[in-house]
């Protein structure tokens, strides 16, 4: 299942954002079997097995904060498209991962939270939490159905 990020919509940040195809297309968290693909435009894109990732919530992202993939050198990596309906998601055991900046040329940064601007944060967190659940649960019965 696809969700969308959500994307700045004042002009600065749009323009900014489209030089590196951030677009409503090309930015979105995939949900699908048993991983998740994070994608922002050029700029990001990684997949995490469920197993790794832990319950997700609400979060906020102030402006000062930028726009882009941002990271505190601490352990979050923050894709981020827009500073509103911003989700944190913690990863299980921390992961090292490659931000680029030009070309091949990058940093390598410990991973233990990630920041997302998504556009259904809501129905997001839903799908994400009910697929960890059921990551975290495999054997569990299906809901019985009712009979009318």
């Amino acid at each position: 299942m696809r969700f969308p990020m959500q994307l700045a919509t004042d002009p600065i940040s749009g323009a900014a954002l489209s030089l590196f195809d951030v677009t409503s297309s090309t930015s979105y968290v995939d949900i699908h079997g048993d991983e998740v693909v994070v994608q922002e435009g050029n700029l990001f894109r990684e997949t995490f097995p469920l197993s790794c990732l832990g319950k997700a919530g609400l979060d906020s992202w102030e402006w000062y904060m930028g726009l882009g993939v941002r990271t505190d050198f601490q352990g979050t990596v923050a894709p981020i498209t827009s500073f509103e309906k911003v989700v944190s998601i913690p990863l299980v055991e921390p992961r090292s991962l490659f931000l680029r900046i030009v070309g091949s040329l990058g940093l390598q940064v410990e991973c233990k939270r990630l920041v997302l601007s998504m556009a259904q944060p809501d129905e997001f967190l839903i799908a994400l939490n009910s697929a960890l659940h059921e990551v975290e649960d495999p054997g569990s019965p299906e809901p019985a159905e009712l009979n009318e």
